[in-house]
């Protein structure tokens, strides 16, 4: 019995060490806006061959039906990106479906391929991946994907999120709130810190979070974390972006 548990326990990865994976992994693969994409494949394509070998279960395989023939090339994908962006809501909702790890994955692909043309979609997936993480809470390997997804999401995104950090932050302060588990809130703290580090005007930032606690006093735990994720370095060093803070000409009250 107390084996079960341990194994059914959840441990959590801190973002960092997500975000190193994806460093390793894929950064240095990531297709960027003036390469000339493969028309031959992309890399949802290959993952959706991928997955139909793997995964036969009616889920998966009613998903593929409907988005296999506009899928082979970059410009299909590009061209038909409502549609598979329609059925890939539709299937990530289905309760219990047998097919969410390799649809997160899909998710995962077509931000990598689509990029700047997946940005405005990210809202509506952040909302999904949320309402997942709140069903599944009770299932380790489902919370690894979903965690996973999303640290690959923010790793191809991060440009246009900054952009809009503001926004991003208003609808992603609901994980901060005191009533989350504490590794959803230590997963948003880092993985919003990521962002904040990359800011170029921290100070209005900073009074721009302190306002919103006015309004969302039970945010007040989850931002003391972002802000201190944010200046946490590695070996108990402060991070590199903490110089910058502690500037003569900052504004920032924080520092």
């Amino acid at each position: 019995m107390g084996k079960s548990k341990a194994e059914n326990t959840f441990k959590f990865q801190s973002f960092t060490e997500r975000i190193a994976g994806v460093n390793i992994d894929v950064i240095h693969k990531i297709r960027h806006h003036d390469d000339t994409p493969d028309e031959t494949s992309t890399y949802f394509c290959e993952a959706l061959q991928k997955w139909s070998e793997l995964n036969c279960t009616e889920h998966f395989t009613n998903f593929r039906k409907e988005i296999s023939d506009q899928v082979q090339t970059f410009a299909q994908l590009v061209h038909h990106k409502e549609e598979i962006i329609a059925a890939l809501k539709t299937h990530l909702a289905i309760p219990d479906s047998l097919a969410l790890g390799p649809l997160l994955n899909l998710l995962v692909q077509l931000a990598r391929d689509l990029q700047t043309d997946f940005y405005c979609y990210f809202h509506d997936f952040f909302d999904l991946l949320l309402n997942l993480l709140s069903k599944n809470a009770q299932d380790p390997e489902l919370l690894e994907q979903i965690f996973s997804a999303l640290s690959y999401i923010f790793k191809f995104l991060w440009r246009y999120l900054v952009r809009d950090i503001k926004d991003v932050y208003q609808y992603f302060s609901t994980l901060l709130r005191k009533n989350n588990r504490e590794y959803i809130v230590n997963f948003a703290a880092e993985s919003f810190a990521y962002l904040m580090r990359k800011v170029k005007n921290h100070g209005e930032l900073f009074d721009f979070l302190f306002l919103t606690l006015e309004e969302s006093p039970e945010t007040a735990e989850g931002v003391g974390r972002l802000l201190f994720e944010m200046v946490k370095g590695v070996q108990k060093q402060f991070h590199s972006c903490t110089q910058k803070l502690r500037h003569p000409e900052s504004k920032c009250s924080f520092c």
